[in-house]
């Protein structure tokens, strides 16, 4: 929550922030990185006995599109850089959640004081002035 005393001017100059920080996000991914372990079902195998986990890892990314599951087998030597996108997109998740919230107390701040002067009225103010 912001305090009180933030004004509508600082609260844009951080939706600004905000802004700027995602639009400067690397790639990113959604999903879920997994490791998986498999039996083969051969019964001479060392994965047949009950306290082996069975061959792997092999790496499943995981995200839901539409309401199924989509997974896709990562091949070992791009596991940490699928690792660090999925990393950048939980941080993505968060500043948009931080943009929403600040956008959220602008509104509130403006229907609270609808005459309160905002950075972007002062912006378009200066362009339809004339000039001298």
């Amino acid at each position: 929550m912001r305090p009180d005393s933030t004004t509508l001017v600082e609260l844009e100059q951080e939706r600004e922030r905000l802004k700027r920080e995602i639009s400067e996000l690397p790639d990113m991914r959604q999903g879920s990185l997994t490791p998986v372990y498999r039996k083969c079902g051969k019964p001479s195998c060392h994965c047949a006995r009950d306290e082996d986990p069975g061959h792997g890892p092999v790496y499943l990314l995981t995200r839901s599109v539409n309401k199924k599951t989509i997974a896709r087998n990562i091949p070992p030597q791009a596991v940490e850089t699928v690792r660090e996108q999925v990393a950048i997109f939980h941080h993505y998740q968060e500043l948009s959640r931080k943009l929403v919230e600040v956008s959220i107390q602008i509104c509130d701040l403006k229907l609270k004081n609808p005459n309160e002067t905002s950075s972007e009225s002062v912006k378009k103010n200066s362009r339809n002035r004339p000039r001298p």
